[in-house]
């Protein structure tokens, strides 16, 4: 049901539509959908893709995204609640035992929390693919529910208070002691470490701070990142609402995991766009109208879109922080390390850029 509305988001926002008004309609002859005909797969299936009206096709895409947004709800609660990934306390859910019979409060409010995330990274990323924007009508609300949810809970909840004093009073955070002794939340890490006075584990205060800086600082590094290439390369790079889709994970994850998502996402974009050229579909325009139909339009449109890359990244740096974490605990909370990371990689985006343009350059000379 899920994938479903997604699908609403993916075919109206671009047109800038109502989401909630009219109902499921074909686009080709605008006759309703039934009822029956709209369950989500099982309606697509039943029609054989097209309208059961007038026979105009309907693009696979509904189907696709409604049963992958139900395989990853599923993914997400297996890996949350029923083998709790992130060792939560008081969250494995003990769906073999009497005494756990039923999901807690806390186990609920964990998967709805993050199941927003997961349903706003996957309607960023399909309209980005099919459309070539992220509307803000989808990071927007996302971000609001992401900062509310961590001031409902701080990190590091639901562990307890005791878990905070796993790292001995007076030690760095950076220190090798105390690699992988920073506990896990639902927001998996805090802004720094220690924490502040007037933000203590917990409260309110953390989970706010968390959100807003996690989101701020996310939103920042894509911003200066695009200046930086944009700067040396000479041409547009990357887009606002790739920062926007950061900034929407950060409110949610804190500011360390979409950070390294981006390098992630890099990687991530470049298999997606080897797979499109050994698929054979370098040369088919990748944007489609709502029926499937594809949309011409300039060179620039045929290039794959970062949200999808983005998207995948963000979710592969989150379920893989408890390995990542304590690898990469020293650069994270040291304020010398950070620094030099950050400025060797604003150089060597720079660098990259100018070389990147050079050759575009030598051949508008030749010519």
């Amino acid at each position: 049901m899920v994938g479903s509305f997604i699908n609403v988001l993916v075919a109206r926002l671009p047109y800038e539509k109502s989401v909630v008004w009219p109902s499921s309609r074909c686009f080709a002859c605008f006759r309703p959908v039934r009822a029956l005909d709209n369950v989500p797969v099982l309606g697509y299936l039943r029609l054989g893709g097209k309208c059961r009206h007038c026979a105009a096709p309907f693009a696979a895409r509904y189907m696709w995204v409604e049963l992958g947004t139900g395989l990853a709800f599923l993914a997400l609660f297996l890996a949350e609640v029923v083998f709790d990934r992130f060792a939560l306390p008081g969250v494995k859910y003990h769906f073999r035992g009497y005494q756990y019979a039923t999901p807690s409060l806390a186990v609920l409010g964990l998967f709805v929390y993050h199941a927003v995330l997961l349903s706003a990274l996957i309607a960023a990323a399909v309209v980005d693919l099919e459309h070539r924007v992220i509307p803000t009508q989808i990071t927007y609300p996302a971000l609001a529910v992401g900062i509310i949810g961590g001031a409902l809970m701080p990190w590091p909840w639901p562990h307890p208070e005791a878990a905070v004093n796993a790292i001995p009073a007076g030690m760095p955070w950076y220190a090798e002691q105390t690699a992988g002794k920073v506990p896990l939340g639902v927001q998996l890490w805090p802004f720094w470490g220690p924490t502040f006075d007037f933000a203590p584990p917990g409260s309110w205060q953390m989970g706010l701070m968390n959100s807003v800086l996690g989101a701020l600082i996310a939103s920042l590094v894509v911003r200066a990142t695009k200046w930086l290439f944009e700067t040396g390369f000479g041409r547009e790079a990357l887009g606002l609402g790739d920062a926007d889709l950061l900034m929407m994970s950060g409110a949610f994850l804190g500011w360390q995991i979409p950070v390294l998502a981006l390098f992630v996402g890099s990687f991530v974009s470049l298999i997606l766009k080897a797979l499109e050229y050994a698929l054979g579909a370098k040369d088919a325009p990748p944007a489609s109208g709502p029926l499937g139909t594809p949309v011409t339009g300039s060179p620039e449109a045929r290039e794959l879109p970062f949200g999808p890359g983005l998207a995948i990244g963000v979710a592969i740096t989150w379920f893989a922080w408890p390995w990542l974490g304590p690898r990469l605990q020293f650069p994270f909370f040291d304020e010398t390390a950070m620094g030099l990371f950050v400025g060797i990689m604003c150089v060597g985006l720079l660098a990259a850029a100018l070389m990147l343009r050079r050759p575009v350059e030598s051949e508008v000379a030749v010519k």
